[in-house]
């Protein structure tokens, strides 16, 4: 079986797992105990924290561990509700601004805030998948709140300008409250360059099964001096900014593999972007096939992350698209693991404009460090392969 599933989750590194084993044997104590075995892992949780931080750019102070990236992104738009720190008149006037191309646990949490008295407003992507930064100043109000662009679609693989995103709502918002600008960063973190300070954000989230460490780890960055009142209280841990006994294993393994990943980004990043390229040549090889966005330029790199690419084979659904690749020993995926079995799922290719019965056809094929040219090359044997007499039984040829 060849993996192309690597943006719902990478395969594990047997370092960062290595680096989970021993810290889950020899610190088991709690960090929160003051007695030795448990001073000993407060020591290594803080080493872990200074650890992702560095990778980051950021101060360790600024980093908050969570169970994952929703966590990260939830939780942040839960703290909206903190009815200590705005009242309830208060909250009917907050406003989020976001887009309809964002990962579900931002896109879902604003409209149940809504059901709060919260307003979200819900920008629309450009035809290529990206948001125009003047378009979200333009949703600025002098109720806004929060402001939340993902930085890496999570199903084309767009790049947003989250700097540009940043400095027009700052400019926007300029006599009035500060608004938190908040990235969903799952999907850069490891993947692509890119620098929290430069992009002046308040907020970002990581995950991290996605580059490498176990499920249910992830972290949530946020600036000094950016306190959202957060609901999640107990045990004081994190600062008060997250309570429950820490994931020390899952922590440092998420660490370890951060900065492998950091480390060998640029050389990942070339070789990713050739493979990128021949599996969009692949792709548009196929007569009536194209990728999601059509224009997506297969050498820029700077606009597309080459680790995902979509792409459609109308009028063949995306299930059997990805039944077929299974069958032939290839694990691709319908879109985001989290909308695959959703009635909503083409919610993203739809709000780039794609028809709905064209955006059911939208496949997500992701790559990672260890998958092979040779690899690139057999999947897209596969498409030229099956997918043509399954389109002309589709088209109705025969």
């Amino acid at each position: 079986m060849i993996y192309l599933d690597w943006a719902a989750s990478a395969p594990p590194d047997v370092r960062a797992v290595d680096v989970a084993r021993d810290v889950s044997l020899e610190l088991y104590a709690n960090p929160s105990s003051v007695h030795a075995a448990g001073r000993r892992a407060e020591q290594r949780l803080e080493e872990a924290r200074a650890q992702l931080a560095a990778v980051l750019g950021v101060g360790p102070g600024e980093v908050v561990f969570t169970s994952g990236g929703t966590e990260s992104n939830t939780s942040l738009l839960l703290s909206l509700l903190d009815r200590h720190r705005l009242g309830g008149a208060e909250r009917q006037k907050m406003r989020i601004v976001t887009t309809q191309i964002e990962h579900a646990s931002i896109y879902e949490e604003a409209r149940l805030l809504q059901g709060h008295g919260i307003t979200c407003e819900l920008v629309r992507p450009r035809a290529d998948g990206t948001v125009d930064p003047e378009a979200v100043a333009r949703a600025v109000d002098p109720q806004t709140v929060l402001v939340s662009v993902m930085l890496v679609n999570n199903e084309t693989g767009a790049v947003q300008d989250v700097g540009a995103v940043a400095r027009a709502v700052r400019e926007a918002s300029r006599g009035g409250r500060r608004v938190i600008v908040h990235t969903d960063a799952v999907q850069a973190l490891g993947k692509i360059p890119f620098s929290l300070r430069e992009m002046d954000v308040d907020a970002a989230s990581f995950s991290g099964h996605k580059i490498g460490a176990p499920r249910g780890i992830g972290a949530l960055y946020l600036r000094d001096g950016v306190s959202p009142g957060f609901l999640g209280v107990g045990g004081g841990q994190e600062k008060g900014r997250r309570a429950g006994t820490e994931n020390l294993a899952g922590i440092c393994a998420m660490a370890a593999a951060a900065e492998m990943r950091q480390q060998a980004l640029e050389q990942n990043l070339r070789e990713a972007s050739s493979k990128a390229a021949r599996l969009i040549e692949g792709i548009r090889a196929l007569p009536g096939a194209w990728t999601v966005p059509v224009t997506r330029d297969a050498q820029d790199a700077a606009r597309w992350s080459p680790w995902i690419v979509s792409a459609v084979f109308p009028p063949l659904p995306a299930e059997v698209v990805v039944r077929t690749a299974e069958e032939n020993g290839f694990c691709i995926s319908t879109g985001a693991a989290c909308s695959s079995k959703k009635k909503d799922r083409t919610r993203v290719p739809e709000s780039m404009g794609l028809p709905p019965e064209t955006a059911r056809c939208a496949v997500r094929i992701s790559l990672g460090p260890s998958t092979t040219m040779d690899q690139v090359d057999a999947f897209v044997a596969f498409l030229s392969r099956c997918l043509p007499p399954l389109l002309e039984m589709a088209r109705g040829r025969r």
